[in-house]
């Protein structure tokens, strides 16, 4: 996130930019460094995604509630089956709602709110976070193609927001993160994969 500030703020620099475009350049610069690990439980994952344990709760009151209703109300095999699915609700979610799932979920919000009120570069967000949220960390995200992607999106954005050095700030401030995670750098265990899936070596 400060690498990417930093960058945005060298493109406000380089492009001498007001004193307002260079804060919105870093701004930008610090959210754009972090979408390549949209694809992991990252920061910027776990900030725009509605944390899993509210729908859990969501799914256990339910069940809760459904359980008393059974008791009260049901009678037979309606009864038992009103237990069985209030049990369901308050076991099941517990194992299969990921984190990711509800990134996927945003996604596809996301991408319906963009349709909705016919904004196309809310669209691409939305987009790029539905296939950020199916691919593996270190893998699309972290290539060439990733960047690629990425910069269809901050065009878009640029287009409906036409301000001189904006596309510059989000494109150089995204491969920045991709910069930072090189195994040249001694902090990295793991480097970038410029060219997957290509070629699966670690930069």
């Amino acid at each position: 996130m400060i690498i990417g500030a930093a960058t945005g703020f060298g493109v406000g620099v380089w492009m001498q930019s007001s004193l307002v475009e260079a804060a919105l350049f870093t701004g930008v610069g610090a959210v754009s460094a972090l979408v390549p690990d949209l694809d992991v439980n990252g920061k910027l994952a776990n900030k725009i995604t509605v944390e899993k344990k509210w729908l859990i709760l969501f799914f256990a009151a339910a069940g809760l509630l459904l359980a008393l209703y059974s008791y009260f109300l049901l009678f037979g095999v309606k009864q038992a089956a009103g237990f069985t699915a209030s049990v369901a609700l308050l076991m099941l979610p517990r194992l299969f709602i990921k984190q990711r799932m509800m990134l996927f979920f945003t996604g596809a919000l996301v991408v319906y709110v963009g349709w909705y009120i016919n904004e196309v570069w809310i669209m691409y967000i939305g987009l790029f976070i539905l296939f950020a949220s199916v691919v593996s960390h270190r893998t699309w995200t972290h290539s060439i193609i990733g960047i690629i992607l990425f910069y269809f999106v901050a065009a878009e954005i640029t287009r409906a927001y036409p301000i001189n050095g904006l596309l510059a700030a989000l494109v150089l401030s995204y491969i920045s993160h991709l910069l930072a995670d090189m195994k040249m750098l001694p902090a990295n265990k793991k480097g970038t994969k410029f060219f997957y899936p290509l070629w699966k070596k670690e930069f």
